[in-house]
């Protein structure tokens, strides 16, 4: 296998958000088969086009990157084709942004058992996350494409409708692949759908947990870690003594990927940013304001978390570590960053508490796909059947510290806490709806929010303003 890269970065999940409407021009030029810059890649606090990836830093790398592949692992991941070797001498090219330092070298290790039972090169190149949309939509508007690539559930529908992206449903719901597809969540697969078209095979979502500190909570005398919005207020008042001890911490910022961490509680109050049908926008919606406004009283009227920039999304991690923040919501990576480290007190873990009488896991998801253009379709499927198989889901997943959102695998390693949240994912899962401007409409909720987490702007205010520039956005 030949491999190819120009960076790694940090480990993201969701993927970039797309920029701004510039952006949606550029892929248009798909149509034109011309090729284009990302000129509008500008950030202004995170993202005057918020980054819409999903949250990363230079500790997710280093949690992703411990061990290097080992012969099981390779051994894991063979799968035979259909007709073994009726693609001798195929070359296809592989792209995907890494989940960690060490996945150009995992890729390596792990493909050699597919380029070798079916007679497939793979090139594989490793595409920066900071560079993302810029280097898809140049490769799709070109003739040399990439045949198969990894997409996130901000670009899925994006590039879809564009037509860079084949839809695969016949091939998905085909006879022949009916025994793998009964194993793949049939929630996971409809929430990856837009009307009705599925533009690549699902293969793991991000999720989020909250993460509680046990002794804090037995010296405030609390003996069940909060269930619910009103039940953690309670807890975190009873415990804190600001500014040496706090109760709560969720990013709420655009530079701390707010949206990402917060968009659970507009689920469940029963809403989303926009409508069912995707057509509409729904940013100034009853649940949107109810779900927004829990996180903001959290920190202007029940004052249980830190003033919005007194810590960023590190720096609560830090805070959390040292023994001084009793509920911290983040992402599960952490579970074996903080085992590995021995934290100096006792803790656990537990779902990202419920409001309204509902409790969901909110994340993005990640997806195989084919390009349209590529003059070797049924090859690459064999690619994405592998990449979607058991085997490669479990390597994977458990190197990267993903949910699989195949009901046949376990990436828990025997790790309690994992399982947990595996379970959690596999019956509670609402992630992020795909669509072609969602970066774009996540980047003005995910301003809204912060505004309304300074405390100076109310909420109705600050939405019917990410409102006004949603239907902008969708008016294209």
């Amino acid at each position: 296998m030949r491999s190819s890269t120009k960076s790694t970065r940090k480990r993201d999940p969701g993927g970039r958000a797309l920029r701004s409407l510039a952006l949606i021009l550029m892929v248009f030029a798909l149509i034109a088969a011309a090729c284009g810059s990302d000129d509008d890649d500008t950030t202004t606090g995170d993202d005057a086009a918020t980054t819409t990836a999903a949250p990363a830093d230079d500790d997710d790398v280093a949690a992703t990157t411990a061990a290097p592949a080992d012969d099981d692992d390779v051994a894991a991941t063979t799968a035979a084709p259909a007709d073994e070797m009726m693609f001798e001498g195929v070359t296809l090219k592989f792209a995907k942004a890494p989940h960690g330092e060490d996945e150009q070298d995992n890729m390596e290790t792990w493909l050699a058992a597919f380029e070798e039972e079916t007679g497939i090169n793979v090139e594989h190149t490793v595409v920066p996350w900071d560079n993302l949309e810029a280097t898809y939509t140049a490769a799709f508007a070109g003739n040399d494409v990439f045949d198969v690539s990894y997409q996130t559930s901000t670009h899925l529908s994006l590039f879809g409708e564009f037509g860079a992206l084949k839809e695969v449903s016949e091939e998905f719901n085909s006879a022949d692949y009916a025994d793998e597809r009964a194993h793949f969540s049939d929630s996971i697969v409809d929430a990856s759908l837009f009307k009705g078209k599925l533009y690549g095979v699902p293969a793991l979502v991000g999720t989020i947990m909250m993460y509680a500190n046990l002794d804090l909570m037995a010296e405030a005398g609390i003996t069940e870690i909060p269930a619910t919005g009103p039940e953690l207020v309670e807890a975190a008042a009873a415990i804190q003594n600001p500014p040496d001890v706090w109760g709560f911490y969720t990013p709420t910022t655009v530079a701390d990927f707010g949206w990402y961490f917060n968009l659970q509680n507009v689920h469940n109050f029963g809403g989303d940013i926009i409508s069912d049908d995707f057509e509409t926008a729904t940013m100034d919606s009853q649940a949107v304001q109810d779900g927004t406004q829990y996180a903001v009283d959290l920190i202007c009227t029940d004052q249980v978390q830190p003033p919005l920039g007194q810590y960023d999304r590190e720096g609560a991690i830090e805070l959390f570590k040292a023994g001084k923040l009793a509920f911290l919501l983040d992402e599960p990576l952490r579970v074996a960053v903080f085992e590995e480290e021995g934290l100096p007190f006792e803790w656990d873990v537990a779902q990202p508490v419920g409001n309204n009488g509902n409790i969901s896991q909110f994340a993005t998801s990640g997806f195989w796909t084919i390009s349209e253009k590529s003059q070797e379709q049924e090859a690459a499927w064999e690619l994405v059947k592998f990449l979607s198989s058991a085997d490669f889901s479990k390597t994977y997943n458990e190197r990267y510290a993903f949910v699989p959102v195949r009901d046949d695998v376990d990436v828990s390693g025997g790790n309690e806490k994992l399982a947990r949240n595996i379970e959690w994912a596999q019956t509670t899962w609402d992630g992020l709806k795909t669509h072609p401007q969602i970066g774009q409409l996540l980047d003005e909720y995910a301003k809204a929010l912060e505004a309304a987490t300074t405390c100076d702007t109310p909420v109705a205010e600050a939405l019917a303003e990410a409102q006004a520039r949603a239907e902008d956005v969708l008016a294209g």
